[in-house]
């Protein structure tokens, strides 16, 4: 799922509430200064003001341009902006105290001192949250991977457009030239190029993509194609403005660097969507931290005492567009699980890319009978999920998602399988409560998946967690 850029004037709505933030403080120090006691104390005509002033920046940024490329701009610049913003707010209180006419009212000290408190504050704040924010922006782990597919001849022009920003949430990982053109370049601008659909496909399948850039005009035929085979895979597409296909899923315009481009997706969600859906996260992962914490107490000297070894059970999964993570679970089965795995496979009751088995016996304790045992209690109960809280909290994972696939079963995945690799992986999601245990064909699964990311939403999640307390408590579909 993309993540959609918020409007342009709440865009940057962090540094808007750290400018009120200051404002307000040089307000309030401005006029303690000048009358020797707390605003809250003072004059009713100040503390209205106060409050007219968060108003009027937020009128303001919504008619300006001021936060507009604020992530890229110079020290010496971002001051001569705040310089403006500040001005106009500050005149603007003075407009609004003469309509009233309480003008002659307002302190000269007041007004001069918390303008150019203001201008200080704000100038420092706006400079030093930028850093911050410049960090994690190029924090690999916070960057998605961009495929550009190009020609040669326009690559470079393609190139210098998509860049021209130095601090972008995106790096290009690779180029591809769908005609293989023992001629083109096998490397622009340091980054390695793919030559041939065949080379294109073959890096799809095995590497990180969570973006295509398409900026060529080649073949209709085979461009429309290529955006229908990515968008199959849960990957977000932008089309340059020299070709539009027809009938793209939630297309909008926008920019990647200087470069205006339709972008088309299976599903995008806002900023603001997306931030809230991690605090959600961030919290629930707390809250399950603790219950782990609790269950560790009595679940952990079980494990010990029924299959001597660790408590916890660590395995590589794959998680968003094929990022590889460790998982963390309570240990359910015996430490020789994975070698016996294969001596099951004819077992396997799933059809498809999963393995899943009624009665396995490389469960810990599965040997006094069907149901039996630490093991199976703790995988009836999910009490050997808990851990995963700790993903959560890491970022790995969501609360709300899709089950992440072993990295074996990932190798064997066709191009439409990766669509479940759109989101975050969760500690829950669709296919666990529609009865997981009923279902038996990974296509299944995989619809469901898809259907979950087509109609994310805040609401549906919220749902879902509650249908999994049901499910859990109830033990349905859990074998």
């Amino acid at each position: 799922m993309y993540r959609k850029k918020n409007m342009n004037w709440m865009k940057h709505w962090d540094f808007e509430i750290l400018d009120i933030i200051f404002m307000e403080i040089a307000f309030f120090l401005s006029y303690s200064i000048r009358h020797k006691e707390s605003l809250l104390q003072g004059e009713h005509m100040y503390t209205r003001l106060a409050i007219i002033l968060v108003a009027l920046d937020i009128v303001v940024v919504f008619f300006s341009q001021n936060y507009k490329h604020i992530i890229q701009r110079d020290a010496f610049t971002e001051i001569l902006y705040t310089i403006e913003h500040v001005t106009i707010i500050q005149l603007l209180l003075l407009l609004y105290e003469y309509v009233l006419k309480e003008s002659y009212l307002l302190s000269r000290t007041v007004f001069l001192l918390s303008w150019g408190v203001s201008i200080v504050a704000c100038s420092f704040g706006r400079i030093i949250w930028k850093q911050i924010v410049r960090k994690i922006l190029t924090k690999e782990k916070n960057q998605s991977n961009m495929l550009i597919i190009s020609t040669p001849e326009h690559v470079d022009s393609c190139l210098k457009g998509v860049l021209n920003k130095k601090f972008r949430q995106f790096k290009i990982s690779s180029i591809s030239f769908l005609e293989d053109d023992n001629n083109a370049p096998n490397e622009v601008m340091g980054i390695k190029t793919l030559k041939g659909k065949e080379k294109l496909v073959e890096y799809i399948k095995k590497d990180v993509v969570d973006e295509v850039y398409i900026d060529t005009s080649g073949e209709n035929y085979a461009i429309d194609d290529l955006i229908t085979t990515f968008l199959s895979m849960g990957v977000t597409v932008h089309v340059g403005m020299g070709f539009l296909p027809d009938d793209l899923p939630n297309e909008f315009v926008e920019n990647i660097g200087d470069q205006h481009v339709i972008t088309t997706a299976v599903n995008a969600a806002t900023g603001w969507q997306i931030a809230l859906k991690r605090l959600i996260d961030i919290t629930g992962a707390l809250v399950g931290l603790l219950i782990t914490g609790i269950a560790l107490i009595f679940v952990g000297p079980a494990i010990k005492i029924a299959s001597p070894g660790p408590i916890f059970f660590k395995q590589k999964r794959v998680g968003k567009n094929g990022r590889i993570f460790y998982m963390y679970k309570f240990r359910s089965m015996y430490l020789d699980a994975e070698e016996r795995k294969k001596e099951l496979m004819a077992q396997n009751e799933m059809s498809g890319l999963m393995f899943k088995m009624e009665n396995d016996p490389r469960i810990i304790g599965s040997e006094k009978g069907p149901g039996k045992g630490i093991g199976n209690f703790i995988r009836k109960t999910s009490i050997d999920e808990l851990p995963q809280f700790w993903n959560i909290l890491l970022g790995d994972m969501s609360l709300v998602g899709t089950r992440p696939p072993t990295a074996n079963e990932y190798e064997e995945y066709d191009l439409h399988h990766k669509i479940r690799l759109s989101m975050k992986p969760g500690l829950t999601g669709m296919w666990q409560v529609s009865g997981r245990s009923d279902i038996t064909d990974f296509d299944e699964v995989v619809r469901l998946d898809t259907k979950y990311i087509e109609n994310w939403s805040l609401l549906l999640d919220i749902k879902i967690l509650f249908k999994t307390f049901k499910v859990v408590f109830e033990k349905e579909g859990s074998k």
